[in-house]
């Protein structure tokens, strides 16, 4: 994929974070903390956009995490989504990553 998020998506990312890259570097950082298995999210929660992480097999959708909201993009950080390509370099992982994600699918989902 190519280019990013446009439209009302790229109004509601920059009006919550500021910029594109103000929050591909949070959606980063929630990838590069999850500590072991898990997911970095970008949610809509009561209209506003957030990013956060959920542990393992958990979801934003789940009442037993303590993120919560709809999901719009999930990147998966368990060492099986990436390990046979980058072994344990999921900081390069999670860059490359930012190349395949479909803006359009995001933007859908936000509606």
């Amino acid at each position: 994929m190519e280019g990013g998020p446009t439209g009302k998506l790229l109004d509601a990312i920059n009006g919550a974070f500021g910029s594109v890259a103000e929050f591909k570097t949070r959606f980063t950082e929630m990838g590069m903390k999850r500590f072991g298995s898990g997911w970095a999210w970008l949610v809509t929660n009561n209209g506003k956009l957030e990013v956060g992480s959920t542990p393992n097999q958990d979801n934003p959708l789940m009442d037993v995490g303590e993120f919560h909201g709809t999901p719009l993009l999930g990147m998966d950080v368990w060492e099986h989504a990436y390990y046979l390509k980058y072994q344990n370099k999921r900081d390069e992982y999670i860059q490359n990553w930012w190349n395949v994600v479909n803006w359009d699918a995001v933007a859908q989902r936000l509606g």
